[in-house]
């Protein structure tokens, strides 16, 4: 898994696309009135979740948006859709 490298010139636009994710993810979990525990069914352990809402660098993998995604009954193309 590559994660970001601080010489690249998207960096800080890369930091700020992971926080507006942060934020998506947690509004849709709290629309949903799920509690962080309830993701490990969308096979995210509790402390990879906890992670991903609390540090919007840990938001890394392909892999982890698409079952956010599947969790909220949405396309990844939807999970990214910010307004």
């Amino acid at each position: 898994m590559q994660r970001p490298n601080a010489d690249s010139i998207y960096y800080d636009e890369f930091l700020q696309f992971q926080e507006k994710l942060q934020k998506r993810i947690v509004a849709l979990r709290n629309e949903r009135d799920l509690v962080q525990e309830d993701m490990a069914e969308y096979e995210l352990s509790v402390r990879q979740y906890q992670r991903m809402e609390q540090d919007p660098t840990a938001i890394v993998s392909l892999w982890q948006l698409f079952k956010i995604a599947k969790a909220h009954n949405l396309n990844i193309d939807e999970l990214l859709h910010f307004d």
